[in-house]
């Protein structure tokens, strides 16, 4: 039993520990730092927008905004367009530098502004992919 719990000692330490390496070294920066989120609600209007740093994209397909069950139509704005071959999904579009989203809100009751979520995916170029991020505004 012991041998049995050395050997898993082995063969699963090492990956929890290397797993986080290039987080702590300050390789890759965690996805606040990467995608500095900040949103506001004008009028009927959400507005989204993001910083993403240098060496950081995100996936135009990833992003949504959602108020409840249902998915918001938005506007692109401001954005730094250009398409990439990705190893995992192909051709796809993504957006660096900054980028500002817009989207209607049909019924603003203040109350009701808790259900809406931003939800969106990038990484750092050639090093990591974050998963979905969901944020409740």
């Amino acid at each position: 039993m012991n041998s049995r719990l050395l050997l898993y000692a082995f063969v699963f330490l090492p990956g929890l520990i290397f797993t986080k390496a290039p987080f702590i070294d300050g390789e890759i920066l965690n996805v606040d730092e990467a995608f500095i989120l900040n949103a506001s609600i004008i009028e009927s209007k959400i507005l989204i927008s993001w910083n993403i740093k240098p060496g950081y994209y995100i996936y135009k397909k990833s992003i949504l905004i959602q108020k409840g069950d249902e998915i918001l139509k938005h506007n692109y704005i401001l954005k730094s367009e250009s398409k990439i071959s990705d190893e995992f999904f192909g051709e796809s579009v993504i957006f660096k530098d900054d980028l500002e989203v817009d989207a209607e809100l049909l019924d603003v009751n203040l109350g009701k502004l808790q259900s809406i979520k931003v939800i969106y995916q990038g990484c750092a170029e050639g090093k990591y992919c974050y998963p979905k991020v969901i944020k409740s505004l």
